[in-house]
């Protein structure tokens, strides 16, 4: 069933880049003394882990009913190198719906399926934090290659459509902070929350998707 909104629980912690920094240090460091050597890409990545949700508006028979969109983020396989995060779109389960909206976009669809994803290599090195920092401050956000993956895209109607398989292997996966003042920034306005995020995907055949996100509570 399609959530209803309600109000985050006071326990989400403040999310500074500095915590995700100190992190990755540490996960790198080899000894005392040492300063470890990162890239940029595992950087990236554990910047952008966490549980997100993107609020709709979805028809059950004669009523509007709000909701959410959930998707995760979250550390890939431990095997993969170079790393990987795995992008999770989280069945809406609106089959009984009519359609889904939003403020923004109009009708939206149902997405379900994963992406891995992860920013092109780059070589271990000490200033890589410090790169990191500034690449962030540039652009507010990383762009990520996807590795491999796909996704059930569905029209939200009745009778139910059905869905289109997307292959986006060789795609592109955007996440950038929400500007202040920004209609992507005053649609999530109700929600509190320690970091905002567009989320910005698209595939070699010219699909995308974009999708408002602001951070939960993990499910």
């Amino acid at each position: 069933m399609l959530p209803r909104v309600s109000s985050l629980r006071t326990r989400i912690a403040a999310l500074a880049v500095a915590a995700c920094l100190g992190a990755s240090a540490a996960a790198h460091a080899q000894r005392p003394g040492v300063v470890p050597e990162v890239t940029v890409s595992e950087l990236a990545l554990e910047w952008a882990l966490g549980h997100f949700a993107s609020p709709v508006v979805c028809q059950l028979g004669d009523r509007p009913v709000r909701g959410l969109r959930r998707v995760q983020i979250s550390p890939g396989p431990a095997h993969v190198r170079p790393p990987v995060a795995r992008l999770v779109f989280v069945d809406m389960e609106v089959s009984e719906a009519s359609r889904c909206l939003t403020e923004l976009k109009g009708d939206v669809p149902n997405v379900i399926g994963s992406l891995q994803i992860r920013l092109p290599s780059t070589r271990r090195t000490d200033t890589a934090q410090r790169d990191f920092r500034e690449q962030l401050r540039r652009r507010s956000g990383f762009e990520f290659a996807v590795v491999s993956g796909g996704l059930r895209i569905q029209p939200v109607s009745q009778p139910v459509s059905p869905a289109r398989g997307v292959d986006f292997r060789g795609g592109r996966v955007s996440l950038v902070e929400i500007p202040e003042g920004s209609d992507e920034s005053r649609l999530l306005a109700p929600f509190p929350s320690p970091r905002k995020l567009l989320l910005e995907i698209s595939a070699t055949d010219g699909t995308k998707l974009s999708f408002p996100l602001y951070m939960t509570d993990p499910d």
